[in-house]
């Protein structure tokens, strides 16, 4: 995993924004602390898309068991979040550009694809792994 750092005032703020909303769901949820975007924090992590139709980082990690799925649209251009097999190949959390959101799945120890579904964005390259031990 790589870190990510602010490289203007508004996306600064955009971060700032999505761990708070973060945090605020996990802590309604009993969760604690919330993950920075990018990162991975024990049950939780944080994939952010953004308006080249990428993925900060590709390869992302959680444990066995629920995980929380925050997501980040770093830009203006909305984005999901979809594991392939799982939740029925639907979106786990959806989130309208400048936004954020999280989303709960159960994930058993494995590697999986996941995915942009909005039309064109998996097809531009909005494909990335994630590691489940």
């Amino acid at each position: 995993m790589r870190s990510f750092t602010a490289s203007s005032p508004a996306r600064a703020v955009a971060r700032a924004a999505a761990a708070l909303v973060l945090g605020a769901t996990l802590a309604a949820c009993g969760g604690g602390d919330a993950a920075e975007p990018g990162s991975t924090d024990g049950s939780t992590f944080v994939a952010v898309g953004n308006d080249a139709l990428k993925w900060e980082d590709t390869t992302l990690s959680a444990p066995a068991g629920t995980v929380v799925v925050g997501l980040e649209a770093a830009g203006s251009v909305n984005h999901d979040f979809v594991i392939t097999g799982v939740n029925g190949d639907a979106a786990i959390v959806e989130v309208a550009g400048k936004s954020s959101g999280t989303g709960t799945v159960e994930l058993e120890a494995g590697t999986y694809e996941f995915y942009c579904s909005i039309v064109g964005h998996r097809e531009a390259g909005m494909v990335g792994e994630l590691v489940v031990s």
